[in-house]
């Protein structure tokens, strides 16, 4: 099955914010097919655990370090399979 949408999230020390995203994604996703990437820059607040126990449908990259912003959408881009892609600012 094709997916419709990749939606790329870049995290860093703010798991509460990310989980609040993360509900609001996959209530939305209604009809559509999605698949999630979150890129974590090395979040020291547990973030990554959190989206390995609550989201395990979602695609997490754990980096090891902070790559900023862009190299961490780079990273995203370059795994997503969907036809068009969202990138969370």
């Amino acid at each position: 099955m094709a997916i419709d949408l990749s939606v790329i999230i870049v995290n860093y020390n703010v798991k509460a914010l990310l989980e609040q995203t993360l509900l609001s994604v996959y209530k939305a996703k209604q009809t559509l097919s999605i698949e999630v990437i979150v890129v974590d820059n090395h979040s020291a607040d547990q973030s990554a655990e959190m989206v390995k126990l609550k989201f395990p449908s979602a695609i997490l990259i754990d980096n090891q370090e902070n790559l900023g912003f862009s190299k961490a959408n780079n990273q995203g881009i370059k795994i997503a399979q969907g036809r068009n892609i969202l990138i969370r600012g």
